[in-house]
């Protein structure tokens, strides 16, 4: 039975981060949301926040298609994105059905403000610019969208845990491998 360990949350709560460790530990191959995105904008371009929109909607189905065809293959994936919208637990319900897989969800959370920052930050230092993030508009919505409330995760037919990183050095790593296996 494959295991489909989806990794979601907010922006800038450590969702690459532990997406990238957990495929570097386990061996599973990593399906990013944001990875599709910057391979889009170094093909295509990139211009304005609507452009990363857009650039999203179409990295969207790829991105669900690939976590799919791993599935399909019996093989176990990590799916990487924020899975902050009821339709996104429908598909992954959906998926897990459909491939007879094991659902894990690793939810990233954080203290609002350190996120905010974070997402400061990484948009100035090391973010793709084709997210455009660094625009005062785009810091000022995500604010008012993510980090001004706390996001619950989804309640799944699956196993849940609830990962804080507003401090990073004390996430509990022997904890995630147990949760995994």
């Amino acid at each position: 039975m494959p295991r489909l360990i989806f990794i979601g949350g907010v922006p800038a709560t450590g969702k690459s981060t532990m997406a990238r460790y957990l495929e570097r530990e386990t061996g599973i191959k990593r399906v990013s949301m944001d990875d599709l995105k910057e391979a889009i904008f170094d093909l295509a371009g990139y211009h304005d926040r609507e452009w990363s929109r857009q650039v999203g909607m179409i990295a969207w189905p790829t991105f669900q298609k690939l976590v799919e065809l791993h599935l399909s293959r019996g093989e176990d994936v990590i799916a990487e994105a924020t899975f902050l919208w009821p339709h996104d637990k429908d598909w992954l319900h959906q998926v897990a059905e459909t491939y007879q897989a094991s659902l894990y969800q690793i939810w990233m959370t954080a203290n609002p403000l350190v996120s905010r920052e974070r997402f400061i930050d990484r948009a100035h230092h090391n973010r793709h610019p084709g997210h455009c993030d660094t625009r005062e508009d785009v810091i000022g919505s995500f604010t008012s969208r993510f980090f001004n409330r706390t996001y619950i995760p989804h309640p799944i037919k699956g196993k849940t845990l609830v990962i804080d990183t507003t401090d990073f050095n004390a996430i509990d790593h022997e904890l995630i491998h147990l949760f995994i296996n």
